[in-house]
């Protein structure tokens, strides 16, 4: 796994409280209300040293959406 995943993993995992996170669940599903998903993006921003705009937030439902915005943006 990449690093960038093991990153994303180690934050929600933190976040949630859980071990394991898996990639095909929404990110409402794993309990986040739209304020959990603003910090959890904010704490990322930090992490990566990126940053979402709203339309990029729009399009994040599920945790591999999340680390596809990430891997995208740490590519550039």
């Amino acid at each position: 796994m990449e690093e960038a995943i093991k990153k994303v993993q180690s934050v929600l995992a933190k976040k949630l409280k859980i071990d394991r996170v898996d990639p095909e669940k929404e990110l409402r599903e794993l309990g986040l209300d739209s304020l959990d998903v603003v910090e959890l993006l904010l704490e990322l921003e930090d992490e990566f040293g990126i940053e979402f705009n709203s339309d990029e937030l729009k399009n994040l439902k599920k945790v591999n959406d999340l680390y596809d915005a990430i891997r995208a943006k740490i590519k550039k």
